[in-house]
């Protein structure tokens, strides 16, 4: 059994741990007026940025935000935990991109 908190239940009597966890984010932009929280999937078979209420929400609209997101604005999507199927996270760091460009350099 997973020990790790889990989101979306209630929290268990007596469960006294704190933790933290990882959410898996992806920029999105609103099909209509959303508020934070609400519940959206894809609403275009054919682009995966477009978002808005359907019948196979995905995940929910940033809750931390202050205000409704409007038609046409960008927002970061919070995928339903336990929904991702591959993960790898992405890092930059000056030295390897000076790098990569003087390697680039050298191979013209």
């Amino acid at each position: 059994m997973d020990d790790n908190p889990q989101l979306g239940q209630f929290v268990p009597d007596g469960e006294r741990r704190r933790d933290a966890i990882h959410i898996a984010l992806a920029p999105v932009m609103a099909a209509e007026r959303l508020a934070p929280g609400q519940h959206v999937g894809l609403v275009q078979a054919d682009n995966v940025e477009l978002v808005g209420p359907c019948s196979h929400n995905i995940g929910i609209v940033d809750p931390f935000l202050t205000t409704n997101v409007e038609p046409g604005q960008r927002f970061w999507l919070c995928l339903y935990p336990g929904t991702v199927t591959g993960l790898r996270h992405v890092w930059t760091h000056p030295e390897f991109t000076a790098a990569a460009a003087a390697m680039r350099e050298k191979l013209r």
